[in-house]
Order: structure tokens, then C-alpha cells, then sequence
């Protein structure tokens, strides 16, 4: 059963939810349209498929885990695994383990900006719970 969102833990639940609902949503053309985004990203076909539906799964779990009574220690998961998806981004771009284009560059940093940030506000939600 899950509790009513309050005062303390409102932040860190909808920016849990906001997270869960864009990475899913990501997660769908990912898997659909693998081969097209690898033909212009650089990226492998098979990183669009794992990722995709990595993301999908991701949504659901996040989305489920913010709905929980004691939403700490889905906070701070999903707050882990926004650093490590930052770190991996970056790294990805920066090492250049694959023949990216300035798309897959793009894409790649712009992954990285999008989970630093989303990552950082769920921190803040979570210093505000009693």
C-alpha cells in the first residue's frame, strides 16, 4: 500500500516520478528505432537495446519505488544510479570506446547533464525528509 506524498518527501517522490516517467518514455524509441539511432550516433545497435530496455524496466521500478511508504531507500538507489549513469555518460564521450558522431557526442553529454541534474534535485528532496 502506499502512503500519501507529504510535505517532507513531496520533492524527492515527484522527482523520482519525473525521472521514472522521461527515462521509460526514452527507453521506447531506444529499443524501436535501435538501428537508425546507432546509424547516427555511433553508438553500438546492441547498447540501444540493452539501454532501451534497461530504461523501461527503470521507469516502472523508480515509479513504483516513489510510491513507497518509506521512500529513503528508493531515493537514495535511484540517486546512486543517477551518478553512475553521469559518470558512464561522460566517460563514454570523453574515452571514445566507440566511433561516435558529434550526434552520439551530443547525445551522450546530454545524457550526462540530464541525470547530474534530475540526480541533484532527488538529493535535495531526500536532505529535506526528516
Amino acid at each position: 500500500m502506499t502512503a500519501p506524498t507529504t510535505a517532507t518527501s513531496g520533492l524527492l517522490r515527484y522527482a523520482m516520478r519525473l525521472d521514472a516517467v522521461l527515462v521509460g518514455i526514452t527507453g521506447i524509441p531506444f529499443v524501436a528505432a535501435a538501428g537508425w539511432l546507432s546509424s547516427h550516433t555511433g553508438i553500438p545497435v546492441a547498447m540501444y537495446y540493452a539501454l532501451g530496455v534497461f530504461f523501461l524496466v527503470y521507469g516502472v521500478v523508480v515509479y513504483w519505488l516513489a510510491g513507497l511508504e518509506r521512500v529513503r531507500p528508493g531515493g537514495i538507489a535511484t540517486i546512486a544510479a543517477n551518478a553512475a549513469f553521469t559518470v558512464f555518460f561522460v566517460a563514454e564521450a570523453v574515452v571514445g570506446i566507440w566511433p561516435l558522431t558529434g550526434w552520439g557526442v551530443a547525445l551522450l553529454l546530454g545524457g550526462a547533464l540530464y541525470t547530474a541534474v534530475i540526480g541533484a534535485v532527488q538529493y535535495i528532496g531526500l536532505r529535506r525528509l526528516a
